[in-house]
């Protein structure tokens, strides 16, 4: 690092020793006070309780304008830090390594909600410091005042039932780390799991007193570093009104004996997208929270009363801060996007895109109807600002694409500012191994509206599904976080495995034989602290009925290639593989990671395969189908390992042709039948699907067969589509009914 940048740093990070509170915290109140206010929580209704948690604990908090309120100081400059497992931010290890969010995690962080009140009158507070938090006035004046806060257990709390879900889900993958704020607070929530039929069983509870359960922003930013692999965190400052929160990565760290580098640089880690291996994807929201002085509230005892302070910063410019964070983070690039105007305000990069491969992004599209909305063309200019970036290998980033969600009776939003009181979006999930923590807007057990857009939900489901193939879908109905600027995403946090065993890889997505030979190379990257012992690959075609295998190749360097013979006499064909590394030490990973569970890298091939899809395409009330003009579905049964029997169906078996000698239907309008002439040498397969995606009607058409009646009457009015595959190419054929 040269002098100039390092004394640069020095004046931007300050040593960046972390702030604790500068006053002894008061004893928190007695069993006996925090029994009653739990009782107190058990007789609150659910919509006393949606109120408080959208008056206390929106994602992003208020911000306090100490400039102008006479109650409130500042103080001035940064205190000595007495943890001792915490390090200066400018003395980071040169090697560190952020990982993806999809690899091998050990755990899953979440902070447990609670309900905080004034102590003299049970009115509602904000927790701002143990023991002490803000009430407010009708005007927005606030009152610093002693509190009484106790974790939320109550049987009308959606927060608590989807934390006690979430929780759930978690434990089924990976262990589950609970911050809880007092001691005493790990018998209620295990009494209340018991009860509610999701006994804790894969946990770890974590007592430190906090603000918020936004674990996502205020969480630890855990990196690999040094040759054993050994896991620290990275601490930027969290939001200045949640300064217990900004405690909590220090204070875990110090619990499990790791290291902690800590910054007063403000980032919240829902803008934080990286591949893993050393670019990062961010937005300006990042450059707001940097450009003012408010640091974090401090609690002032050393008067007569109680007073609420601030440690005041210094801005920081664009390129103070992105020299910044690549020395926080080891970056060699940084991609910075305009934040969107009504997200619920955080300015998130997860309120519309995440990485399930370090080779490309899975982000939201708005429906037609919308796209002129101006955060729609946002989206669309900041995802082909990714894409236009090169990832590791050399190639743009990949794009696949999933619908917004709509609103609970399937319509859209009226406008952007209708939109911000939803801020619903697919990709606000957690990777937990080979799962994901799915946030959902329905539930099937309810009725009416209350139910949700039931058949939206499933259609979006069954394109995630293909999005992240192989992965358990963990469903969980978020809608109570509607506004909010976050679901699951938002209030979890990725903690990486031990010894890791690092699978890089660039998959093609098609392989055209008549230009590139029947030999498919494939390149492989993986590393371990140990060495790697080897590396496979295991694969089939479409047309094959067994797995076969080949050992790669090592170059050097962690690097390993071989080649997949293919059939370069076929005109159309997929292959699946996956891939298998094994450490010195003994561990073996596969790549993808949900290969088990039939989440394989598909890759269509043949002389005449020359492009792929991921999309899908609206139709005029913005509803979702698949895009099937140059699409074909392919089931085919495979094995791994010891399993057998995994049965699957993708869209990605992608041809340039469609079927052909395949006429109109007849009559359209049709009520009862309709009538299809057909020139099939082979078994036809078809669907009809409505304008939601979902199958209404399949059948065989047997080969050899002239004209073929359709048996509509079962159907409503309305507009279908009908599919026709082969196998290996489709065509489709619009479809009218009336009654």
């Amino acid at each position: 690092m040269t002098t100039l940048k390092k004394q640069t740093l020095v004046l931007l990070l300050g040593l960046a020793a972390a702030l604790t509170l500068n006053a002894q915290q008061p004893t928190h109140e007695n069993n006996k006070t925090r029994a009653a206010h739990l009782e107190l929580n058990q007789s609150m209704g659910k919509q006393e309780i949606n109120d408080y948690y959208r008056t206390m604990m929106q994602r992003k908090p208020n911000q306090i304008d100490f400039c102008q309120n006479q109650n409130a100081e500042s103080s001035n400059g940064e205190q000595a830090q007495k943890q001792t497992n915490v390090k200066s931010a400018l003395d980071v290890p040169e090697d560190m390594i952020f990982p993806i969010e999809s690899d091998e995690v050990q755990a899953i962080l979440i902070e447990w909600p609670y309900i905080t009140r004034n102590a003299s009158n049970n009115q509602y507070a904000e927790a701002i410091f143990d023991g002490y938090g803000l009430v407010y006035d009708f005007f927005g004046n606030y009152s610093l005042v002693q509190t009484v806060s106790t974790p939320d257990v109550a049987d009308n709390s959606d927060y608590a039932l989807l934390h006690a879900k979430l929780t759930n889900a978690i434990q089924k993958h990976a262990q589950v780390w609970i911050d809880v704020w007092y001691d005493e607070d790990t018998v209620t929530i295990k009494n209340f799991m018991q009860k509610k039929g999701m006994p804790l069983e894969n946990y770890r509870f974590f007592v430190h007193p906090g603000n918020s359960f936004w674990a996502r922003d205020w969480g630890p930013v855990a990196f690999y570093y040094g040759d054993d692999d050994s896991i620290a965190f990275m601490d930027f400052e969290y939001y200045g009104g949640r300064p217990m929160d900004d405690q909590l990565p220090k204070q875990i760290a110090a619990n499990l004996g790791w290291n902690c580098y800590t910054t007063t640089v403000e980032y919240e880690g829902g803008n934080i997208l990286t591949d893993g291996l050393g670019s990062l994807f961010t937005t300006s929201a990042v450059d707001t929270t940097n450009s003012d002085r408010y640091g974090l509230y401090e609690l002032d005892l050393s008067g007569s009363e109680p007073k609420l302070t601030m440690n005041w910063k210094t801005p920081l410019t664009h390129q103070q801060l992105e020299d910044s964070i690549k020395h926080l983070m080891n970056l060699q690039n940084i991609t910075f996007v305009p934040m969107l105007d009504y997200d619920g305000g955080t300015g998130h990069i997860d309120l519309y895109a995440d990485m399930w491969e370090e080779t490309g992004f899975v982000a939201a599209k708005y429906p037609e109807s919308l796209s002129s909305w101006g955060d729609a063309k946002k989206v669309e200019s900041n995802l082909e600002t990714f894409t236009s970036q090169k990832n590791y290998f050399g190639n743009n980033y990949d794009l696949v694409r999933v619908p917004l969600p709509a609103k609970d009776n399937g319509s859209w939003y009226l406008s952007p500012r209708e939109y911000n009181q939803y801020t619903r979006c697919w990709a606000n999930h957690t990777f937990v191994n080979d799962a994901i923590i799915q946030p959902v807007f329905y539930d099937t057990s309810l009725s009416g509206s209350k139910a949700g857009d039931t058949e939206g939900n499933k259609l979006a489901l069954d394109v995630l599904k293909k999005a992240y193939p192989g992965y358990t879908f963990e469903e969980i109905d978020v809608r109570s976080f509607d506004g909010y600027g976050g679901a699951i995403h938002c209030i979890t946090k990725q903690i990486p495995a031990d010894n890791p065993v690092r699978i890089y890889h660039q998959p093609a997505r098609f392989f055209n034989t008549q230009e590139n030979g029947s030999k498919y190379h494939v390149e492989v990257f993986s590393q371990n602290k140990s060495g790697i012992k080897d590396v496979k690959i295991y694969f089939k075609t479409q047309s094959a009925n067994q797995w076969s295998d080949i050992t790669l190749t090592s170059l050097g360097d962690n690097k390993f290639a071989g080649d997949i013979t293919l059939n370069d006499t076929a005109t159309n064909d997929t292959l699946y593989y996956y891939i298998s590394s094994t450490s010195n030490n003994g561990k073996t990973m596969l790549k993808p990671m949900t290969a088990h569970q039939g989440g394989f890298y598909v890759m269509p091939y043949g002389k005449e395969v020359n492009t792929y899809n991921n999309d899908y395409a609206w139709d005029t009330v913005g509803t979702v189908v698949y895009d099937t003009s140059n699409l074909s579905y392919d089931t085919t049964t495979v094995t791994y390992g010891t399993q057998s029997d995994i049965h699957f169906s993708s869209l990605t078996s992608v041809t340039q042709k469609t079927l052909s000698d395949i006429s109109e239907i007849y009559p359209n309008p049709a009520k009862d039948n309709a009538v299809i002439t057909v020139n099939n040498n082979t078994d036809l397969y078809y669907r009809i699907i409505n304008l939601k995606g979902q199958v209404q009607q399949s059948g065989k058409i047997a080969k050899n067969t002239v004209n073929y009646e359709l048996d509509v009457k079962n159907l409503k009015s309305g507009h279908y589509w009908v599919i026709f595959t082969d196998g290996n190419f489709s065509a489709s054929r619009n479809l009218i009914i009336t009654k």
